[in-house]
């Protein structure tokens, strides 16, 4: 088991636990911007997953998140996707919740791919500015050469800040 304290390390042979330590720089652009990189990974079929909080200055400003591996990945064997909880009860709105305040529950929404280093298109907002609004972003990826991950975010509107907060952390484990 290897631990990485920070936004970069080398990830272990097998199994990988990394935290952010602080706050991602905020991202007032359209343009991905890496917020963890973990390098040296081998050749292999490896599975991640990234757990945290987000959060953007504005209610109507969405994020969205990435997955990049930079060595060579095998066609047809990437998947990821992302899930946070929304304002909706009844029906879909894109738009994260920092809060539970429905008595019957909230919905849980998403994005899912299957192409490396592709953005899904960002959420439509969040219920609070500045709030933590918890995501969970997994996958696997099947490679044929080394390479490194990263993880990415971008801002759904230019000139408003999104973030991805300190605590967030990444498990990565080798399967094959």
């Amino acid at each position: 088991i290897t631990r990485i304290s920070g936004s970069s390390g080398t990830a272990g042979a097998d199994i990988t636990y990394q935290t952010l330590t602080a706050n991602s720089a905020d991202n007032t652009t359209v343009t991905l911007a890496v917020v963890m990189t973990t390098t040296g990974l081998a050749a292999g079929t490896w599975r991640y997953r990234y757990s945290g909080n987000y959060q953007t200055a504005a209610t109507t400003t969405g994020i969205s998140m990435v997955t990049n591996f930079t060595g060579t990945v095998t066609s047809g064997q990437y998947a990821k996707r992302w899930t946070h909880v929304t304002t909706g009860a009844a029906a879909s709105t894109g738009v994260g919740d920092d809060v539970a305040g429905t008595n019957t529950g909230q919905i849980v929404e998403g994005h899912a791919h299957t192409t490396n280093n592709t953005d899904e298109g960002p959420t439509a907002g969040v219920a609070t500015i500045n709030a933590n609004v918890g995501f969970v972003l997994e996958g696997f990826a099947t490679t044929t050469t080394s390479g490194n991950l990263e993880f990415k975010m971008r801002s759904e509107v230019a000139a408003s800040a999104v973030r991805i907060m300190a605590g967030t952390n990444l498990v990565l484990e080798l399967v094959r």
